[in-house]
């Protein structure tokens, strides 16, 4: 249905769980990595523009030097470090070396980190239900922010909540873990497995250790939250496979659930009235699905556009006009934890003027890393170009900035505060002259909505659902098309 980018929007791991590894893997454009095809017996020769014959480069740049020297350095190693060494790491940490002179994003993965990926793009593995984060305490301790808990998982079912942090895993410290991939590698594994984890809460001070049998993890893509009013909140954990279409799924389960609500005799059928989409603390993932998420809600035009070395166009996807929800008011929440395919996403639709953004100033991981895999399995993660929204903006480090800010309120606080709290409004006069309606109808004497008391202290998406009220009141009526 639509021209596909063969790469990746992955999540910064420090985001998420894990990274996505799209279905090619082959770099984005061959046009980027070399000027033309070589023989093995041409190395070390360079192509010019206007020759066709290869002229013979000088001895400094050839690649067996470079690998003679790396070929010198291992075996020295091999043959007099004091202790005997395995080769195949030395080789892994060269290259993990290699890569990391280059940026956040381009890494190497041995093949149990590259399995990893996989099972996260593919969003079925076996593990216990949570999404963590690595956290540190005010003296440096590290452990596992326990950012989400997947419904009906085992970590659920031993009462782990949101907020908890993860100390110990099988007994080892979290310190003891390198980086939070070796952590979440320790914690899936085979379903009907058990592992232990120490579990802490940190309001109440109180820490527990708890058996969870690991299960075969499938999470829906799209949470669905009724607010009333015919609005709806649709959160969507991450761009894995299949993402776009269980959002456009949940769009028309809302519309069978509103049309099979009862009313009273006579009352119309409530309507889907607005959406808020929200893209909070998602990290990511495919980049198709975000290009589908967002033909689903634009028409025509540019989604989104990837250029390579000095700016040059390696390719962009546009939208198509079939089965497009055009008309539906929509609202997008992001904050600072929602990066790459969110941004995408984000940024087209605010480009297009098809949705408002709301909330905080986005991640900025706006780089394409292109995936090859290597023979025993690991995997090389390469950048090789950067997106830009359809006005051309660069989201690489810039993020997406909302057309509304909202933060969030600490715990316990009021939603809204009173501007002039010294000020007591008539209505609240002891003989104040009570209104009569005499037949007409009366403005509402309560401040909020059903669907904006629906949102609670959620002070993000209370201001998304005002909005959304506000659009449906004052928004045109639509014209039929004859």
């Amino acid at each position: 249905m639509i021209g596909r980018l063969r790469t990746l929007a992955i999540a910064s791991t420090s985001l998420t769980l894990g990274v996505a590894i799209g279905a090619s893997l082959r770099p984005a454009a061959a046009a980027e990595v070399a000027a033309a095809e070589t023989s093995a017996a041409d190395v070390g020769a360079v192509v010019t523009a206007d020759a066709r014959t290869p002229t013979p480069a000088p001895s400094s740049h050839s690649r067996y030097q470079k690998l003679d020297m790396f070929a010198r350095a291992l075996s020295i190693v091999e043959q007099h470090y004091v202790r005997p060494v395995d080769g195949d790491q030395l080789m892994y940490a060269a290259i993990r070396g290699l890569v990391s002179e280059l940026d956040p994003h381009s890494n190497f993965l041995v093949p149990a980190e590259a399995r990893l990926l996989r099972e996260d793009i593919e969003g079925v593995f076996g593990g216990v239900g949570m999404v963590v984060v690595l956290g540190r305490d005010a003296d440096g301790t590290r452990y596992l922010d326990v950012r989400d808990v997947i419904p009906d998982s085992p970590a659920d079912d031993a009462d782990i909540v949101t907020g908890n942090r993860v100390t110990r895993v099988d007994g080892k410290s979290i310190a003891q873990f390198p980086d939070l991939q070796r952590a979440i590698t320790m914690i899936r594994g085979e379903p009907g497995t058990t592992i232990r984890v120490t579990v802490e809460d940190p309001v109440r001070g109180v820490s527990r250790t708890v058996a969870l049998t690991r299960e075969v993890i499938d999470p829906p893509a799209v949470e669905i939250r009724m607010l009333g009013e015919g609005l709806v909140s649709l959160r969507l954990r991450e761009f894995s496979e299949d993402a776009a279409r269980e959002l456009r799924d949940a769009i028309a389960k809302v519309r069978r659930e509103l049309a099979d609500t009862k009313v009273a005799a006579g009352a119309p059928k409530p309507a889907l009235r607005g959406i808020v989409f929200d893209l909070r603390d998602n990290g990511g993932g495919l980049l198709d699905e975000a290009i589908e998420i967002v033909d689903l809600f634009v028409e025509e035009g540019v989604i989104v556009r990837t250029r390579g070395r000095r700016g040059a166009v390696i390719d962009e996807a546009r939208a198509r006009r079939p089965g497009t929800e055009a008309d539906v008011p929509l609202v997008v929440l992001v904050n600072k934890g929602s990066a790459s395919a969110s941004e995408i996403v984000a940024g087209a639709l605010q480009d297009h003027a098809r949705a408002l953004i709301v909330g905080e100033r986005t991640y900025g991981k706006g780089s394409v890393q292109a995936p090859f895999e290597l023979e025993d399995g690991s995997l090389l993660k390469l950048t090789t170009s950067l997106y830009y929204t359809p006005d051309d903006r660069l989201i690489q480090a810039s993020g997406i900035t909302p057309d509304v800010y909202v933060g969030v309120a600490p715990p316990g606080a009021a939603p809204v505060l009173d501007s002039r709290p010294e000020i007591s409004p008539e209505r609240d006069a002891p003989r104040h002259l009570r209104p009569e309606d005499f037949g007409k109808r009366m403005p509402s004497t309560i401040d909020e909505s059903p669907a904006v008391r629906a949102a609670a202290d959620d002070v993000q998406l209370r201001t998304a659902v005002q909005h959304l009220v506000a659009w449906d009141r004052v928004r045109p009526p639509r014209r039929r098309r004859g």
